[in-house]
């Protein structure tokens, strides 16, 4: 029998004009509200955004109704402000919480119009608004904790600032799934084996596991490789409102 060749999908090109949008969703995006959640470390990250949507947001917005990944100049825009961002406080849970923002911001955006858009055209916009939101937020996470695995880590992990992430099921073994998460909210090992009922030898064996196979030494640097990965997501938040 012939062989028999997979077809490689071709993507959807909306033509909608966002670029056009930039006036609107980049004020928006940069809503002092927008960052409430990340407490005292609020104004920094709006700072950032400011430095970078400029570069950032007009490829997006290609990325968007094209379906063709973030370029290059982005991804390393995104990088540099996390290296040097990398002699200051900042904690990792804001660090994960960048991409929120701008996702919160889009997905509004689309909502406000989706009666002048075809259902499927909504589906394919939300979807790789999530992807690129994804990609950039774990592309920063990694660079952050690259930078800092000179220092320990767990001082920037305890800082009493927590990250809503949830475990998908299926992509690690439990009970590492929920430990995992319980690390990224910045909790020490006496604390997760509370919440799991599992000893802190338990603990410590099952992170040294997950280290040993993803090849990295610290606890920042495996969570970010957990969103990298996309064992971690972060829970969803209710959209905000542009108004």
């Amino acid at each position: 029998m012939p062989e028999t060749r997979r077809q490689t999908p071709v993507r959807k090109v909306l033509s909608l004009g966002l670029r056009g949008r930039i006036g609107e969703l980049a004020p928006a995006m940069l809503a002092p509200r927008l960052f409430e959640a990340s407490g005292p470390h609020g104004p920094w990250l709006r700072e950032r955004y400011r430095e970078i949507l400029p570069v950032v947001l007009p490829d997006a917005l290609d990325a968007l109704e094209t379906g063709h990944r973030i370029n290059a100049t982005s991804v390393e825009v995104i990088r540099g402000s996390a290296i040097a961002m990398s002699d200051t406080q900042v904690p990792l849970s804001v660090v994960l919480r960048g991409s929120i923002p701008a996702l919160r911001v889009f997905s509004s955006f689309i909502h406000a119009r989706e009666t002048g858009l075809a259902p499927r055209d909504v589906t394919i916009l939300m979807g790789r608004a999530a992807l690129i939101a994804g990609e950039l937020g774990a592309c920063w996470a990694e660079a952050w904790a690259q930078a800092r695995t000179s220092g320990d880590p767990g001082d920037h992990l305890a800082d009493g600032d927590s990250l809503d992430l949830v475990g998908v099921p299926g992509t690690a073994q439990s009970p590492g799934l929920e430990m995992l998460a319980l690390v990224a909210s910045g909790r020490s090992n006496d604390q997760i084996a509370l919440a799991t009922d599992y000893s802190p030898q338990a603990v410590k064996w099952h992170l040294a596991r997950m280290m040993r196979q993803w090849k990295v030494d610290n606890r920042a640097t495996l969570v970010a490789v957990a969103l990298v990965r996309g064992v971690l997501v972060v829970r969803p938040d209710r959209p905000a409102s542009l108004s």
